[in-house]
């Protein structure tokens, strides 16, 4: 198996998983590459996705998924030299199990994979949206920023906005996001959920400036979140804060 990616796709892949987790299990299967991991307090699960279309090159022949337990790390030291038009070349025997093969710039890495059998695997927690919205990720990070050392901040959706709302003995901040500009859609009366700043900026690290994902809810549930950046697929789970 083989898959060569772009320096941008690369970087964004060790950057989503990362900010979660040191070691994964990465899937091959004939659509592309995937990785499900959760942060340290399992209040945040991120499923990230290299679908074959993002690759340079895509080689698979195997009939079932290979799962293939990695040290982040080991794939982080291969990209910090790569520049815009660089590639990381991923190679994996299914013959020899032992190693995955790294190239860059004609350097060639073999890392001792881990025992993927020890790796958890986690589920996508069951949801119950009753609203959903497309939302701003600068205005969204901005407000997480300003808020990152509160223990929550509230969720509060009514028929005409999305308002986020943090408040501390020491200051409140307040972003109000008009419904039609984020194509708002609500069951029901206004909802309310409460959500940890730094688990929401943890899940979105990879996202740039300019990007526009969903995020759907209920009430005190868990808040779910999808978007597209630099070839990779992302959706992201949030617990609410209780």
């Amino acid at each position: 198996m083989k898959m060569e990616l772009s320096a941008k796709t690369a970087k964004a892949f060790v950057k989503a998983v990362e900010n979660l987790t040191e070691i994964c299990l990465i899937v091959f299967d004939e659509d592309g590459v995937r990785t499900r991991i959760v942060n340290g307090e399992h209040t945040a699960l991120l499923d990230v996705r290299i679908p074959k279309d993002s690759a340079e090159v895509f080689e698979y022949g195997e009939q079932n998924a290979v799962e293939i337990g990695v040290l982040i790390a080991d794939i982080k030291d291969m990209t910090k030299s790569l520049v815009v038009k660089d590639t990381l070349t991923i190679e994996y025997n299914v013959g020899d199990p032992t190693w995955l093969i790294l190239e860059a710039n004609g350097v060639n890495k073999r890392v001792r994979c881990k025992n993927a059998s020890l790796i958890k695997r986690h589920k996508v927690p069951p949801t119950d949206h009753k609203w959903s919205a497309n939302l701003p990720w600068k205005q969204v990070k901005a407000f997480l920023t300003s808020c990152a050392k509160a223990s929550s901040f509230e969720v509060l959706v009514n028929a005409d906005k999305i308002s986020l709302n943090s408040k501390t003995d020491d200051e409140s901040l307040t972003l109000d996001l008009d419904a039609n500009e984020i194509e708002l859609h609500l069951q029901g009366e206004s909802l309310i959920t409460h959500i940890t700043p730094a688990h929401f900026m943890s899940l979105m690290s990879t996202t740039s400036a300019k990007t526009v994902f969903s995020v759907k809810g209920s009430v005190a549930s868990v808040v779910e979140t999808e978007w597209a950046e630099s070839g990779l697929k992302l959706r992201g789970w949030i617990a609410p804060r209780t």
